[in-house]
This record gives structure tokens, C-alpha cells and sequence, in this order.
């Protein structure tokens, strides 16, 4: 994968480099800082709350808190407010700095058998791989405003895998109505 960067700040925001605590210590560029990339995405600097990615096939969905700490998403961190953002195809350790995708066009990580072109919604056996939205209304679901896959997803043996090119206009968590 070549390197994309901004000229701006000459940002590569397909890289990731080591952190050494969480409070953003070392960090190339100050936390939370958006730039628009080239390829008109746009990414957030970060920091990873936890370990998030072993392998490149893991462009999970992240939930991202007030001081810019990045985690798989759940459905608790997603509810209490965190921004919702997508992992980049890289291995990404614990304390590691990298830009999340927040806005574009971009792969991502979502459960067997979603429909393209519907709402999607919290994970419901895999952190941090969105579902279709739900239905009912209940104390730990939500849809995924702002988010949708251009091709349904695969339901083979290897689904768990799958991952799809999303469309994101700033995804937020919201609880479903009936």
C-alpha cells in the first residue's frame, strides 16, 4: 500500500509508530488533530487504548474517548458518547499512535450477511464489527447513523473475515425508536 499523506503536515496516515504511555507522550502530532488526506478522507490522530489489530484484516470500527484514546467499539463505549471512527489496515498495538478514519470512503469490518445500502448497528458477537442496525429498543443496542457498506457482506465459512468499503459522514450512536 503506497503512503498517503497530506503535504500540510506530511502526515503518512498509514503508519503507525510506538507509544510508550497512554497520555500521548512521543505522539508525532497532537491528539485529535483531523486532517483531510489527499484521497479526501478524513483521519484523526489517535491513540490506542489497548491492543486493536494483530493482522492487517482487522479494520475495525473504534471508539474513541475525550482524551483521544482509541478502542475496539462496544456497545458501552459507543453508548456513554465516544466518537466512532474505523482502524486502518495495520497492526496496531497498545499505546500506539495512528490516524483513524473518521469521514470518506474506506474498508472496514462488519459481521456475515449485512445488506449494503441499510443502517447498521452495534456489534452484536464481534467487537468492534458492525451489525445490521437493530430493531427493538434495549439498554445495550444503537444504530450507527452516518455509515453504510456499498456491497453486501459475505455469509460464507470465511464471513468472519469480511470486510466491505464503507461510506462514512461522521458516524454517530444513536438508540433505536419504534
Amino acid at each position: 500500500m503506497p503512503a498517503l499523506s497530506t503535504p500540510l503536515l506530511g502526515a503518512n496516515v498509514n503508519q503507525v509508530t510506538a507509544g510508550t504511555t497512554t497520555n500521548g507522550q512521543n505522539a508525532q502530532f497532537a491528539l485529535g488533530t483531523e486532517i483531510v488526506g489527499s484521497d479526501g478522507n478524513t483521519y484523526r490522530y489517535v491513540q490506542a487504548g489497548a491492543a486493536i489489530s494483530t493482522t492487517t484484516n482487522e479494520p475495525f470500527a473504534l471508539g474513541i474517548d475525550e482524551a483521544e484514546q482509541a478502542t475496539i467499539l462496544t456497545g458501552t463505549n459507543a453508548l456513554a458518547g465516544y466518537l466512532i471512527g474505523f482502524a486502518p489496515r495495520l497492526i496496531i498495538a497498545d499505546n500506539a499512535f495512528f490516524w483513524a478514519r473518521m469521514r470518506g470512503v474506506f474498508p472496514i469490518r462488519v459481521a456475515a450477511s449485512v445488506a449494503a445500502d441499510v443502517a447498521l448497528g452495534l456489534p452484536s458477537t464481534t467487537d468492534g464489527r458492525l451489525n445490521t442496525a437493530p430493531t427493538t429498543v434495549s439498554a445495550t443496542n444503537a444504530v450507527i447513523l452516518g455509515v453504510q457498506i456499498t456491497a453486501a457482506a459475505s455469509a460464507s465459512a470465511s464471513a468472519g473475515n469480511t470486510i466491505r468499503t464503507a461510506i462514512a459522514t461522521r458516524p454517530m450512536a444513536k438508540r433505536p425508536t419504534l
